[in-house]
């Protein structure tokens, strides 16, 4: 394995596939937000998880069973999403034809797009699984005390944890995807890749469901006590297929050198399977990928040739886009199931117990502060919710290198950007307003407050759609080779929720200051908030599309 010509690949592959931020004051005022807003509070919040589920499993006398189990969720999610990712990193980018005719092994250029992926990838996971060991030696220290949890060895394998935990699932989804691609040469559709991560998402759902088997009442203290036993079902399903984890778990917890070894070796061993499987089977994979995209013929009969309004055409154009491209159908369109699934599964197996239940109860008896925390709530899901999906702040960057198309095509600037517009709402608002009916339902409010709600989380949500799509018209990211390399390296989709969490931050704010400090009664706070979304609202409305249009122009 010539490794000099490995990593020197895996540079030109970063830095010419990921979008370089704009030198501009705004970016970097955005940037510091994203990083003090959103991934910063994710990881404390992640370490506190893990400091907690460490103290609950030392009572149950298993001290390491907290981060074992959650090293072996963040390896199972990075397994189920990185799939697809890893299928259209080495086999699907646009970067495939310009490589194979160089003078390169192909499975040197494998071995370099697999580092790449792993990298761009794993960067956040990086962040989270400090936090996780953070939190665990925190717990170690405080209960055990501090030469317990600051030993030489404990500390050497938890950094190696850090950088080599996301690399055991990637390894997987790398060989599972040259070997599919390789055995499945006569298959002419790629829907069946790009079917495989929810195939996994259920086989995990599943032994999920399963792991609660025979623990009594479903809630957290049955679950950790499971863990601690040793019984749990998932948890033992996983240190099978993530083998090397418990392993790096017994050097941390038991100050092991020989299993820091074994933990090195494994990671070691699964690497060198993944080179020589892909120096077997790779190029024979490019080669189904090839004819793959060859297969793709496009028919144009008189039929489809319709004369139609120029929106609606456009509008049509957004949709399909979105719901044909598998990384934009899956991350911009059915990621808003997500809401209303979640806030019915929240109140469903919560409202009779916990801070939900107390909650609902201080609403039901008529609390006004209770009014104000719940309108928080809705407009912050509806700021989120919006740039979460990236659907406006990818508007322009999903025209890739075909964006200088917007301005020949005879259709007005103001009609294609309306259709992106549009095709943010009908995506994301439906969502939206059955979220609200579910919460409204759960939490057993009017009729009218209902509404009210509904009619908030619209103007947030066009305020945020708007925020979106200007940031994206200023700076978009073009030069992607795949299609989710354009959600992934967008930096905008990244800022447009650093904008959307200081905006929910200052309508909590507001929600204070009014009620707590001044002493005002709710009916003030719902005013104010409605006229400052409204004339905010307005404002983007008369105003976005025309700067839009210059920014277009600009480009």
């Amino acid at each position: 394995m010539n490794i000099k010509k490995i990593t020197s690949l895996t540079r030109i592959l970063s830095k010419n596939t990921e979008m370089q931020m704009p030198d501009r004051t705004l970016y970097k005022v955005l940037a510091a937000i994203a990083a003090f807003g959103i991934m910063i509070p994710c990881t404390v919040i992640v370490g506190f998880i893990s400091y907690v589920m460490t103290e609950a499993l030392l009572e149950a006398g298993s001290p390491s069973g907290g981060i074992l189990f959650e090293l072996q969720i963040l390896s199972a999610f990075s397994m189920i999403f990185g799939i697809l990712v890893i299928f259209s990193i080495l086999f699907f980018s646009s970067d495939r034809e310009h490589f194979v005719t160089l003078p390169i092994p192909t499975h040197h250029l494998m071995m370099a797009k697999f580092l790449y992926a792993y990298l761009a990838e794993s960067v956040m996971e990086f962040l989270v699984l400090i936090a996780v060991f953070v939190g665990y030696f925190l717990a170690i220290g405080r209960n055990l005390g501090a030469l317990k949890a600051l030993n030489p060895i404990g500390l050497i394998s938890s950094i190696l944890g850090v950088a080599l935990i996301p690399m055991v699932p990637m390894i997987y989804c790398a060989i599972f995807s040259i070997i599919l691609m390789a055995a499945l040469s006569g298959v002419k559709s790629t829907g069946i890749f790009y079917r495989l991560s929810t195939v996994f998402l259920l086989i995990f759902a599943a032994l999920f469901v399963f792991s609660l088997r025979g623990i009594g009442e479903v809630n957290m203290e049955n679950y950790v006590e499971s863990l601690g036993s040793g019984q749990n079902s998932l948890l033992r399903t996983l240190n099978v297929v993530f083998f090397p984890v418990p392993w790096l778990t017994k050097a941390i917890s038991d100050s092991s050198i020989l299993y820091l070894l074994l933990y090195i070796v494994g990671n070691a061993f699964l690497l060198a399977v993944l080179y020589f499987i892909g120096k077997a089977l790779y190029q024979k994979g490019l080669y189904t990928a090839a004819s793959l995209g060859s297969s793709k013929k496009a028919r144009i009969g008189a039929k489809d040739i319709r004369l139609e309004s120029q929106h609606l055409a456009c509008l049509k154009k957004e949709i399909r886009v979105i719901l044909r491209t598998k990384a934009f159908s899956g991350n911009c369109a059915y990621i808003n199931v997500l809401w209303p699934v979640g806030a019915f599964l929240l109140f469903h197996f919560t409202k009779n117990k916990g801070a939900i239940a107390l909650f609902m109860e201080m609403y039901s008896s008529g609390k006004e502060r209770a009014d104000m925390i719940l309108v928080i709530v809705m407009l912050s899901i509806a700021f989120i919710a919006t740039a979460l999906n990236s659907l406006a702040s990818t508007a322009f960057t999903r025209e890739g290198q075909h964006l200088s198309l917007l301005k020949f095509i005879p259709v007005p600037y103001s009609t294609q950007i309306m259709a992106k517009f549009d095709v943010c709402i009908l995506f994301t608002y439906p969502m939206l307003l059955l979220t609200n009916i579910i919460i409204c339902i759960y939490m057993k409010t009017s009729v009218s407050t209902c509404l009210l709600f509904a009619g908030l989380m619209l103007m947030a949500h066009v305020i945020a759609i708007f925020i979106g799509m200007l940031l994206d018209s200023v700076s978009p990211y073009v030069e992607w080779d795949d299609e989710y390399s354009a959600l992934r390296g967008n930096l905008n989709t990244f800022f447009n929720m650093a904008i959307m969490m200081v905006i929910a931050f200052v309508v909590a704010l507001l929600g204070i200051i009014l009620y707590e400090i001044v002493k005002l009664p709710i009916t003030v706070y719902y005013v104010v908030l409605f006229m400052v979304l409204a004339g905010v609202m307005v404002r983007l409305i008369m105003y976005s599309p025309t700067k839009i249009a210059e920014n277009i122009d600009n480009l």
